[in-house]
């Protein structure tokens, strides 16, 4: 009994606790100071690449701001359901004070919402984020993408969208599809882009 006890007390001040930021590794991916990789949950800035030319637009900027908000400085994590990826990093809201560094990341264009179940604590938020992040043409959305497609297929389990002629469509179990007749459509509910047909 006095263990558990112990567990949970640890466990409740584990969630508090704040810890040193002491890499950025891109717009939505953090190392802390013990060693710890942090994926932000809920968003997805664009991919940078070691080759400088293959970088998404805005990632760069994505990566500028992300270490303007946490480097070398305190952050919070909140869990949701997922602790980790399948990569082994930690999935967490990530908070400096009183910011939601996810949030202002979507917020001011520098990541998508990229909402995945079962992970939903701030969909509503980080959508209603993306929304006007878009409206105003802020960062990343600035890059003029067109409608290519007649339609979009999505992938209900990883919320990523494809054109209907990408590969890994066929990959995509029928009762996982789902048809997006706009290129908008599915960005507007939190689904991303694949990275390799790019919608």
């Amino acid at each position: 009994m006095l263990v558990l006890f112990v567990l949970f007390v640890s466990t409740s001040q584990a969630k508090e606790q704040e810890v040193l930021v002491s890499k950025v590794i891109n717009g939505d991916t953090i190392v802390l100071e013990n060693g710890d990789v942090v994926h932000y949950l809920s968003v997805a800035a664009p991919a940078l690449s070691s080759k400088k030319q293959s970088a998404e637009f805005f990632a760069r900027e994505a990566l500028r701001r992300n270490k303007s908000l946490v480097l070398s400085k305190k952050v919070r994590l909140e869990f949701d359901v997922e602790k980790k990826d399948p990569q082994g990093r930690l999935l967490a809201y990530v908070y400096v004070k009183n910011l939601f560094v996810n949030g202002e990341l979507v917020r001011l264009g520098f990541a998508r919402a990229a909402v995945t179940p079962p992970n939903l604590k701030h969909k509503d938020l980080l959508l209603k984020y993306q929304k006007e992040a878009s409206e105003k043409y802020a960062g990343l959305w600035q890059e003029d993408k067109k409608a290519t497609e007649p339609y979009y297929v999505g992938n209900k389990r990883s919320y990523i969208f494809h054109k209907p002629t990408c590969p890994l469509v066929a990959k995509i179990p029928e009762k996982n599809r789902i048809i997006f007749k706009k290129r908008t459509d599915p960005i507007d509910i939190g689904y991303v882009p694949c990275s390799k047909c790019k919608p």
